[in-house]
């Protein structure tokens, strides 16, 4: 009995093996099964975005706005979705950008003037007011201030004790150069002799006319970094802006 049970095993070991050498030989594989998942396609939505580059003070054109497909849960707040507003591109048409748009931007409406004023008295935000200031070289660093840049406001009087030189106004923005608004200049650096349009508070805009009847007014440069509003801000309430009024020095944190 024992000899007949090692007899069979033998055999079908021997099967096995003969079996196995067959598949192997035949470069035959166990058919494997792959089960793919299917994409879940997302919902989508049309959203107005700008075609081309826009920039502060352009007009918009029906070619510089086009609707595209974005996905619904990631549409930007703010954005103006074809479901909402199928002739918004039409409305948008003629307006005026406040701020830079760049291409593939969704368009938002509070980023536009409707307006048939001024560009200038458009863009001003409530409360402020734009000045003229007279700059060359010397008094605006070169010629390399541009439009958007934020620079303090530096007054200097000649008596018969010499000149005495003072900050009357910090982190003021330039709107303007001579006519040339941010986003328009083509070059790095504008002719020197020019014109400078600040953005003041009426407060500020009496200090600067005062100023510039009795001295020189110059534009110190600032960096990137220091012209954060809430660090100069800061930085003002607790050490005070000086400046100038009816001649006299004053400090700005101690009114």
């Amino acid at each position: 009995m024992k000899f007949a049970r090692i007899f069979v095993l033998a055999i079908a070991v021997a099967a096995g093996l003969v079996a196995f050498r067959m598949v192997m030989m035949s470069g035959g594989t166990p058919e494997q099964v792959v089960v793919q998942d299917r994409e879940v396609e997302q919902p989508k939505s049309q959203v107005l975005v700008a075609k081309n580059d826009i920039q502060l003070g352009g007009k918009v054109s029906k070619d510089d706005l086009s609707w595209t497909n974005w996905p619904k849960d990631a549409i930007p707040l703010g954005s103006v979705t074809k479901e909402l507003n199928s002739e918004a591109h039409k409305e948008f048409e003629g307006r005026i950008a406040r701020a830079p748009i760049f291409a593939g931007e969704p368009i938002r409406p509070e980023r536009l003037i409707n307006t048939d004023k001024g560009f200038m008295a458009a863009i001003l935000p409530k409360g402020k007011r734009a000045i003229a200031v007279s700059v060359e070289a010397e008094t605006s660093a070169g010629g390399f201030i541009l439009p958007g840049d934020k620079v303090d406001l530096i007054l200097t009087r000649k008596s018969d004790a010499g000149a005495r030189s003072e900050t009357i106004l910090e982190n003021i923005r330039v709107l303007a150069i001579d006519t040339t608004t941010a986003g328009e200049q083509k070059e790095k650096n504008l002719p020197t002799k020019r014109t400078a349009t600040l953005e003041l508070t009426l407060g500020q805009s009496e200090i600067v006319a005062q100023s510039q009847q009795i001295g020189t007014i110059s534009l110190a440069l600032r960096s990137a970094q220091d012209s954060a509003d809430d660090a100069v801000e800061e930085d003002n309430r607790r050490r005070g802006v000086s400046y100038v009024k009816y001649g006299v020095t004053s400090q700005a944190g101690g009114q």
